[in-house]
């Protein structure tokens, strides 16, 4: 039986290596894998782009850069690195901010337009992706009352009646690990709705990579069509969580990071 760990809700960059940065990316990605390959075999890692923004493009790019000896296998938003017998699966996520709250979509491998949350919700069941309420339940504050002033859609995290309004539809609850002071509520939630409960990092800085994850048995990454299903049929059996917390420093990072990002996309310095 193999075991999986898994961390879905990865943002790829670090601010001055994937986006403001030309140089260093195959360096980076290097740098890395062999840390992850060190953590040991069978990662899946949910690399996010932030309402379309390309980040994952930008991976697909970046590795064919690397050297032979790491053997890349790509099938539609998969993509598996293997070097020295261990591998790596690197699945295409979508962060969507909707008018309800940010939502993570797992097995589309298409833009998706609309904000609203209703809309994504019937073609995510039309095309079985995997639907994560990711950081449910959150009140922000600091830097949360700037973001509200610059971002189209302001709410960030989904509310207790929007879960409840639409838990046939959404596959699991996410344990967030700047948030660790909602988990009690949130494994409540799953439990009551019968919705189940991962951790995951929500990470954008290589030393957080798998910061928190979760594990399965028997997931089949052969093509997306067969990882969907066997996630699900896994989620009904044991989930072991990892969830961990960051300190102070790295969630006011995290609030500033997510700023400058959005005012250099509005200036046009980030692409």
């Amino acid at each position: 039986m193999i075991k999986f760990k898994l961390d879905l809700h990865r943002h790829m960059s670090d601010l001055f290596h994937f986006i403001l940065s030309k140089q260093g990316k195959k360096e980076y990605l290097i740098k890395l894998l062999n840390k992850l390959f060190r953590k040991g075999d069978d990662l899946v890692i949910g690399l996010a782009d932030f309402n379309n923004d390309g980040r994952f493009s930008k991976f697909e790019k970046t590795i064919r850069e690397l050297p032979k000896d790491y053997l890349i296998n790509k099938k539609g938003p998969i993509i598996s690195i293997k070097k020295n017998k261990k591998m790596i699966y690197f699945i295409r996520a979508n962060e969507i901010s909707t008018e309800k709250g940010h939502i993570l979509i797992i097995g589309n491998n298409e833009k998706i337009k609309t904000r609203k949350l209703e809309n994504i919700l019937i073609k995510a069941k039309e095309n079985k992706w995997i639907v994560i309420a990711d950081h449910p339940l959150h009140e922000f504050t600091f830097p949360y009352f700037l973001i509200s002033r610059i971002n189209e859609h302001s709410a960030i995290s989904l509310k207790k009646e929007t879960i409840y309004n639409n838990k046939k539809n959404i596959d699991v609850l996410e344990l967030n690990s700047y948030f660790p002071e909602d988990r009690k509520e949130i494994k409540k939630l799953g439990k009551k709705y019968k919705i189940p409960v991962i951790s995951e990092s929500d990470a954008h800085f290589m030393n957080e990579f798998f910061n928190s994850y979760f594990e399965l048995d028997n997931l089949d990454l052969t093509n997306i069509t067969k990882f969907k299903k066997t996630f699900r049929k896994a989620l009904k059996k044991h989930i072991k969580l990892h969830p961990r917390k960051k300190g102070i420093f790295v969630i006011y990072k995290h609030g500033v990071y997510v700023v400058m990002e959005i005012f250099g996309k509005k200036l046009g310095l980030i692409k």
